[in-house]
């Protein structure tokens, strides 16, 4: 970066710096100001203008000038953007623990009244009668997708989570009655309108999206989308933010799931409390041998 240079003054020669340490301190001044206006009033002189521009990579003091007022554009157009972030280079470890869990909540509150009660139902109706439940998703998204087979699986379902499509097993499995699950933060992830594609045309799997707002193409892929709320953030905090939102849609579904099957997950429950004792018997087995 232009500025980061003029605050590193590397190989710059001590006249050279007092250049450097005017601009920063008068960054505002400079558009308007000559090479000779500026020598004058860093107590040099015309040439160490000249010299400091062209050591900068450029041509002489007029390109230097553009390139300062272009970057001091982008410097406080990344300023205004990053002023309504949360977290900052000032955060302590006090203002962060009580910062995520405000996260946590908006994201949860935002995507809670965003939910279409209509379309929750008629996945719900699906989600009630299918065999199988296969969740995409890629990168971050495919552990979340890891996460929420775990918990399905609880409840006895047959639930695979998948990075990409595998044509034999869809083949094989044709025939069972199968709702996919499709995570992107985004909406645009192209390898999530990919799988999208085939799985519409290909199968007859009950499609259902779980997108960012930039779902255009994918959305008429799906039978039916769930709209992820979005930060945009410059920090990753979106990845905190989309997480959070489609975790809660998933734990909607698990849920509602759970409650269809709650004696016979209940009765399925008390069974592995009788035999919990094996596995705590192995469990300090496998620790003592350590």
């Amino acid at each position: 970066m232009f500025l980061e240079k003029l605050k590193e003054q590397i190989n710059f020669t001590n006249h050279e710096k007092e250049v450097a340490r005017y601009i920063l301190e008068h960054m505002d001044k400079i558009p308007s100001m000559s090479s000779k206006e500026l020598a004058e009033a860093s107590f040099t002189s015309k040439a160490t203008v000249v010299r400091l521009s062209q050591k900068l990579g450029l041509a002489g003091y007029q390109e230097f000038k553009l390139r300062l007022v272009e970057e001091i554009s982008q410097k406080n157009r990344l300023s205004q953007m990053l002023e309504g972030e949360p977290i900052t280079d000032q955060s302590s470890y006090t203002d962060i623990i009580h910062t995520l869990p405000i996260l946590y909540d908006k994201a949860v509150t935002n995507t809670r009244l965003a939910l279409d009660k209509n379309v929750m139902n008629r996945i719900n109706n699906v989600l009630q009668r299918a065999e199988c439940i296969d969740i995409y998703g890629t990168g971050i998204s495919y552990i979340l997708a890891q996460s929420a087979v775990f918990k399905f699986a609880t409840l006895g379902m047959e639930c695979s989570a998948y990075e990409s499509i595998n044509a034999h097993y869809l083949a094989a499995r044709k025939n069972k009655k199968t709702i996919a699950f499709l995570i992107s933060f985004t909406g645009a992830n192209r390898t999530m309108i990919q799988i999208a594609k085939y799985l519409r045309k290909g199968t007859n799997n009950y499609v259902v999206g779980l997108m960012g707002p930039h779902n255009q193409v994918i959305y008429k892929l799906c039978h039916e989308i769930v709209e992820i709320p979005n930060r945009d953030s410059l920090l990753s905090l979106d990845v905190i933010t989309s997480f959070s939102a489609v975790t809660y849609v998933l734990d909607i579904f698990f849920s509602l799931l759970l409650a269809k099957r709650y004696e016979e997950h209940a009765k399925s429950s008390l069974e592995m409390l009788e035999h919990a004792d094996l596995l705590l018997d192995k469990i300090r087995k496998d620790t003592n041998e350590i």
